[in-house]
């Protein structure tokens, strides 16, 4: 070997020694782990990379249970929920939401939707199912009916689960509801039947353009100014050529939701404190009845039969429509079939939608309240339930509704996620406005034909003038009662 091929090897072994010895450096010390070589290191965030690292771990501390159960009871769970209101349109509305909580909910949980709206009476449609004893494991409805459902053990209280530390709702998330409408939403105190979902409201609807061509540059503020506006335009014959022999102020419904609303404005109660039940001869309710009751008397306000004509909605929009009247009351849905871009004065006309207006200018507005209620099966699928419950009030499952809907959500911080919305529906976001000043409609079972029973004496005491309020209120209270303790046996 020359010498040129000794300085070769000598470098050689050098350059195998010095290898050796890094190699042994990666060797674990003291048991310490090895530092990883994996490509995920470059592919998976550092924050996943430590959740990995952690469930690979023998845990610390037990992982927290919610209602008692495991996590691992509620994957993979198939749920039925019954829901109305939707137009049957793949991809949109509540099959949207529905499709998008089976996609991304972590647990597998999946709900299979079925729409009851397809029949001609939703309600007895599925009161038919419960008595055969066909149920889902969450419906979504009325508000006026689940109570009866939980009362009759079909349904479960909703409290435990929003008290749960694990899964319930924040004391943010419950300040977050409007609310008179979730404090409301409570019967025996205590028990929660349902989360309330969306609503609709009882408004004043009033044709802005009408009113200023009479010199009013703003929309009434209380009762007294609402009755002045409302006779000026009933002599308004010059505005209202093509109208009624005489245009009208104000169309009334009597319907209970409208007379409810007017009550709360009035700073009044039906509901029997003392007694339980319903009690409607106070002198706030005798004051509504009696105002009422005057404008049609001076013939500033008109009335029209409203159940059971089915005629009754499409007939008052016609008529404030055409400037047959100035103002109507009725629903929030009813926006929608509002068009007065073709009057007679050849202009189109601007409207707002009013709350109503008490003597001294408190304002309400009652609302009809849809709610999700979670039916008795197992744990295990009630605590699935409420997973997808919570998920569809959420914020974000509420703003799509209301896109769909046109309905109004029932939690405050939805109307950030609907800005562009709002501004391409006016009408619709000028009623938000409104939502401040909604109550909710009793919850109590027997409400569903008491109401029926409010709406027949105002349209007695609309219709004929010469009625005694005072007495008729009494009869009232007699039959409500009747009907309220029909309810309680």
């Amino acid at each position: 070997m020359n010498k040129f091929q000794k300085v070769q090897f000598l470098l050689f072994i050098i350059i195998i020694t010095a290898l050796l010895i890094g190699s042994c450096d990666q060797i674990p010390k003291n048991g310490s782990d090895p530092r990883s070589t994996s490509v995920l290191v470059n592919t998976i965030p550092p924050a996943t990379l430590t959740a990995i690292s952690e469930m690979s771990k023998p845990s610390q501390t037990p992982v927290p249970e919610p209602m008692g159960l495991d996590w691992s009871s509620v994957e993979g769970i198939e749920l039925e929920f019954w829901y109305v209101w939707d137009l049957d349109q793949p991809g949109i509305g509540m099959n949207a939401i529905v499709d998008r909580f089976n996609q991304e909910n972590r647990w597998g949980i999946v709900i299979k939707p079925v729409d009851q709206g397809l029949v001609l009476d939703p309600l007895d449609s599925m009161e038919m199912a419960f008595e055969e004893g066909i149920v889902p494991h969450l419906l979504l409805s009325d508000a006026s009916s689940t109570v009866s459902w939980y009362q009759g053990g079909l349904t479960v209280d909703l409290s435990p689960f929003q008290s749960d530390s694990i899964v319930g709702l924040t004391e943010k998330e419950r300040d977050d509801y409007y609310s008179e409408i979730f404090d409301r939403f409570t019967i025996e105190e205590s028990v929660r039947p349902g989360l309330p979902f969306t609503q609709t409201i009882q408004v004043i609807y009033y044709n802005q353009s009408w009113a200023e061509e009479l010199g009013y540059s703003s929309p009434p503020k209380t009762g007294s100014e609402l009755e002045k506006q409302a006779c000026f335009a009933a002599g308004d014959r010059e505005l209202s050529t093509s109208s009624l022999t005489q245009p009208v102020g104000i169309l009334l419904s009597p319907e209970a939701a409208n007379v409810v609303s007017a009550i709360y404005a009035y700073e009044g109660n039906f509901l029997d404190p003392e007694a339980g039940g319903y009690l409607f001869s106070t002198p706030e309710i005798q004051q509504v009845a009696e105002d009422w009751q005057d404008l049609l008397r001076q013939d500033c306000g008109m009335t029209l039969y409203t159940y059971p004509d089915p005629m009754y909605s499409e007939l008052a929009v016609e008529y404030f429509n055409q400037r047959k009247v100035m103002m109507m009351t009725g629903s929030s849905q009813m926006m929608d079939y509002v068009s007065t871009e073709a009057n007679q004065t050849g202009r189109a006309d601007e409207w707002l939608m009013l709350p109503f207006m008490g003597p001294e200018g408190n304002k309400a507005v009652s609302s009809e309240i849809q709610s999700v209620v979670i039916f008795n099966t197992s744990p295990e699928e009630e605590l699935a339930s409420w997973l997808f419950a919570k998920y569809l009030t959420s914020p974000e499952a509420q703003a799509e509704w209301a896109m769909y809907s046109r309905y109004y959500p029932t939690r405050k911080s939805s109307l950030r996620l609907l800005r562009d919305f709002r501004t391409e529906n006016p009408h619709w976001s000028q009623g938000l406005n409104l939502l401040k000043y909604s109550i909710g409609m009793p919850l109590d079972p027997s409400w569903n034909t008491v109401k029926l029973s409010v709406g027949d004496a105002f349209e007695e005491i609309l219709i004929n003038g010469t009625l005694n309020v005072e007495e008729q209120l009494a009869i009232l209270d007699q039959l409500a009662v009747e009907l309220w303790e029909y309810t309680q046996e």
